[in-house]
């Protein structure tokens, strides 16, 4: 099993002085960090692993990805879409922490080290680690500092910006060179005791290369395709060569101990108020799309509305029992309500105004919008609900994810069933040949099942009073709203990649959402609720602009002189 482990890291961070005495102070800091930081390649690589994972998978709690890609509004914040399009942040951000002084300073710190040892299968890890981390700021921001990135050490305080294009083909390389160096029987390092995600299985950690380097292919090829490179070819090699993830056991995920706050399940109500859990409620889009399809997973990550609106005459609550979780529902009659408390303002799938009646005694019930949601359908201060940070009229999440730790409830980087969607998108395209369109979806889809402990079998004609949610994959597959038949298959292909990334990887999904503007509806309905179009990337920190200026002001040049969220970057041209 993967554990993300308890790990220390001696950190310190060097600020510039003028006075001797903080000279003084720098060099004994500098000197301590040496000492603590600079010993064996084993110990970097475990805190490698998790701070990468750890920040890469804590994307389902971001309130201003989830917002603009559609899953979960939050209760309490109004309109929080706005502020993402607007707000300018003082650092550059990895989901929680500054990589230039955090995940990229412990790499390089990895990379040193294991190449001293000649441990170069450690090298490789390295490599494909940091991929991770630039490919998610190259894709949120641009160009990004990346080939001077954490060599200060080295004198260098102000990193160039690459293009975008630049740290592509960088990205690359060093996946390259990592798919040789774990193909090569002979190469040393990755120790089963400190790799807490493959526990030094190198055919594993080859597998991650392969599909990461093909996910980054899939994002950038309409790119260099423009620019006179095809990468269908290094596509097709990866494609028939059947070593990338295809397996749960694949999965570069970890799951968590448990034991203490920070080494739990995101969004788990042990620790805190609880709120991370209780103010994230699932769109009516989300919903409606899962229910339509009876998809099992909506059993698996939501519960029921906890007080909906009823027709009974009384006060009812009734104990409900779902993929082996208890709930207790307390039907509200609607007669004690005015009729302006039963309806609220939405937006239909073109992003138009509607309005949006409850429906009385419904189980299953999604957020028609993120403007005051905890007032909506008069939902504020219900009894047994979390204040203003709730509504208990709408669905929530299911009481699987409020625990702390589950083998189902991990920090992603890459899963498998992305890896068989993004198979199925470029055997669509034409970009790849080996395999069949149809296989790829169809067993994205099982694999997404299969995370999160969906059984295989016959499927019940009801899943309330489950211990266990079984589904027949292949009469899943085949209904008619998700077998693919010719026509609007890559619209099929995004809807069900959609699903699979939820709760496990919202980064890749806000991507994927700017990259091919499918599931079609959701950039339509997300700008709906804002005077902005959908955002395209990040702006950069402000301090880039203050300290780093020269190469910043360059950066803000390639994407048209203007440092704005609707500015568009090199592979979205």
């Amino acid at each position: 099993m993967k554990k993300l482990i308890s790990y220390f890291t001696v950190f310190v961070m060097v600020v510039l002085g003028t006075s001797c005495t903080d000279q003084l102070r720098i060099d004994e800091r500098q000197t301590s960090f040496d000492v603590n930081y600079f010993s064996y390649s084993r110990y970097q690589l475990t805190t490698a692993i998790v701070d990468v994972a750890k920040n890469y998978g804590s994307s389902i709690k971001e309130e201003s990805t989830q917002q603009c890609d559609l899953y979960f509004l939050d209760c309490y914040s109004g309109d929080q879409i706005a502020g993402f399009y607007t707000n300018v942040p003082s650092d550059w951000s990895f989901l929680g922490s500054n990589p230039y002084n955090k995940q990229f300073r412990t790499l390089a710190a990895l990379t040193t080290l294991a190449k001293n040892e000649e441990n170069m299968a450690t090298v490789a890890a390295a490599n494909i680690l940091k991929c991770v981390v630039g490919a998610y700021l190259t894709e949120k921001y641009g160009d990004i500092p990346f080939t001077e990135a954490a060599m200060g050490r080295e004198g260098n305080l102000f990193p160039k910006f690459d293009s975008q294009k630049e740290v592509y083909e960088t990205m690359f390389d060093l996946l390259d060179e990592a798919i040789s160096i774990l193909s090569d029987g002979s190469s040393t390092g990755i120790p089963a005791d400190h790799d807490v995600l493959f526990a030094g299985d190198k055919t594993k950690w080859l597998k991650f290369a392969n599909s990461l380097k093909f996910r980054l292919m899939v994002h950038s090829y309409e790119a260099f395709k423009s620019e006179g490179r095809d990468l269908a070819s290094e596509m097709q090699a990866i494609a028939s060569g059947n070593k990338y993830m295809s397996s749960v056991d694949d999965n570069a995920s970890l799951d968590f101990s448990g034991s203490i706050e920070s080494e739990s399940w995101y969004l788990q109500t042990n620790w805190g108020t609880g709120n991370e859990f209780t103010e994230q409620k699932p769109t009516k889009y989300l919903i409606d799309h899962l229910v339509a399809l009876d998809d099992p997973r909506l059993y698996v990550l939501f519960a029921p509305a906890l007080t909906p609106l009823s027709d009974k005459a009384e006060a009812v609550t009734e104990e409900v029992k779902i993929n082996g979780y208890t709930y207790s529902i307390n039907y509200d009659p609607a007669s004690n309500y005015d009729a302006e408390d039963l309806v609220s303002q939405g937006r239909n799938l073109d992003g138009s105004i509607i309005t949006v009646p409850y429906v009385n005694d419904a189980m299953w019930f999604g957020a028609p919008n993120p403007i005051n949601l905890d007032n909506q359908y008069a939902g504020t201060g219900l009894p047994g609900g979390n204040g203003f940070y709730d509504n208990r009229r709408i669905t929530g999440l299911s009481t699987l994810i409020s625990e702390t730790t589950n083998n189902s409830l991990r920090a992603v980087m890459m899963e498998s069933s992305e890896m068989m969607f993004l198979l199925a998108e470029a055997r669509q395209r034409g970009w790849i040949s080996a395999g069949s369109v149809e296989d790829y979806y169809n067993e994205g889809i099982k694999l997404s099942f299969e995370r999160w402990q969906i059984v295989d079998g016959t499927k019940p004609e009801s899943h309330i009073g489950s211990d266990e949610i079984i589904e027949d994959f292949d009469a899943y597959c085949a209904k008619a709203g998700v077998a693919l038949d010719g026509t609007n298959d890559l619209e099929k292909i995004a809807l069900q990649k959609w699903f699979a990334l939820l709760l496990v990887d919202h980064t890749e999904a806000f991507t994927d959402i700017l990259r091919t503007g499918r599931p079609s509806f959701v950039i339509p309905v997300a700008q709906s609720f804002s005077i902005y179009d959908f955002p395209q990337r990040y702006v950069y920190p402000l301090n880039e602009s203050s300290n780093n200026k020269e190469n910043y002001d360059a950066a803000v040049t390639s994407i048209g002189g203007k440092d704005i969220a609707s500015a568009k970057m090199w592979i979205r041209k």
